[in-house]
């Protein structure tokens, strides 16, 4: 049996224990947050509530995720309906996020199509023909001050509140979405007025910026695949454009098994519920040998910037400047 194959005995939802895990999920969510909310003043108790409110957030996203993919529940139905009611604590309308996302899914590891990336990557060769501006732009958007600290929050804070893709997935999907989460807002500054908006901020940019590094470390490690079609396959795209992010089990547990990231790219319909010990089946077959990455390794792949087309493999900046004649000899 091949890789695909096996993959395919894991798909498919169980709903029992989807309805367990979007409870148990949306029941702590609303607690820390109550918690936190409740507790304004105290820091010792609010700092720690709004953590796990971030990662209940988090979690709720990633359950979005799921929904996206049509393998949270076994109903499209079911999917779509919670998938868009959880939007105001995803910080991300459904219709269009499904858009964005299935094109990334498409496109995975395709140098032709970086476009469909969160995160944009130029290739060694395009560094060096670059001009000076371009270069310096580049520099700033893939700074971590950028990509983790300020950008996910202006991402989701602000420009998902936008029709980017909703003239092309309805701008009704878009409408009810910012009316949910106006709704939120008004019930939190209602309860904890001014003060609870800034708690619910506070854990929203953490989530936010915990939740970047994710895509970033998946799909930026130093030894990740690109291709271009039709040589690019199907199957090396997502295992070898993609890593596991080895961060521990209570990682696992509030990101939904998402490190498990190149299976979950062979195949989307493997519920993060289930995707852990898919992985861990797979493994045990050797069907599957996945680049592992721990978190002080992930921290380190922030300094890879560029796609070494000769080299197959992310690197720095260079840290001199070219000699004359170099993009011409390249």
């Amino acid at each position: 049996m091949d890789v695909r194959a096996a993959a395919r005995l894991h798909a498919g939802a169980n709903d029992r224990r989807a309805w367990f895990e979007l409870t148990a999920t949306l029941l702590l969510y609303a607690a820390s947050m109550a918690l936190a909310l409740a507790s304004i003043g105290s820091w010792a108790i609010v700092l720690p509530a709004m953590a796990v409110a971030s990662a209940m957030g988090l979690r709720v996203y990633m359950i979005q995720h799921d929904c996206l993919h049509g393998s949270f529940f076994s109903t499209r139905s079911a999917n779509d309906t919670v998938g868009k009611l959880l939007s105001p604590v995803a910080m991300t309308p459904y219709e269009a996020t499904r858009y964005i996302h299935n094109l990334h899914h498409t496109h995975v590891s395709d140098l032709d199509r970086r476009d469909s990336f969160e995160i944009k990557t130029m290739t060694l060769r395009e560094w060096e023909a670059a001009p000076g501006w371009r270069r310096l732009v580049y520099r700033l958007y893939r700074s971590p001050v950028t990509l983790v600290l300020i950008g996910p929050t202006i991402l989701f804070g602000v420009l998902r509140r936008m029709p980017l893709y909703g003239f092309r997935t309805g701008l009704g999907d878009l409408i009810g979405h910012n009316l949910l989460l106006a709704a939120y807002l008004g019930v939190i500054w209602w309860v904890a007025g001014w003060p609870g908006l800034g708690v619910w901020a506070g854990t929203v940019w953490a989530a936010c910026t915990f939740g970047a590094l994710i895509p970033y470390v998946v799909h930026d490690f130093e030894t990740i695949h690109w291709g271009v079609k039709p040589e690019l396959d199907f199957q090396t795209a997502a295992l070898k454009g993609s890593a596991v992010l080895d961060w521990g089990r209570l990682f696992d547990l509030v990101t939904l098994n998402i490190g498990y990231h190149d299976l979950h790219h062979l195949n989307a319909k493997i519920p993060g519920y289930r995707l852990k010990a898919a992985h861990e089946d797979l493994e045990a077959k050797a069907l599957i040998e996945s680049q592992k990455i721990g978190f002080l390794d992930g921290l380190r792949c922030l300094r890879l910037k560029l796609y070494d087309e000769d080299a197959g493999r992310m690197i720095p900046f260079p840290k001199a400047p070219l000699p004359s004649g170099a993009v011409a000899a390249r």
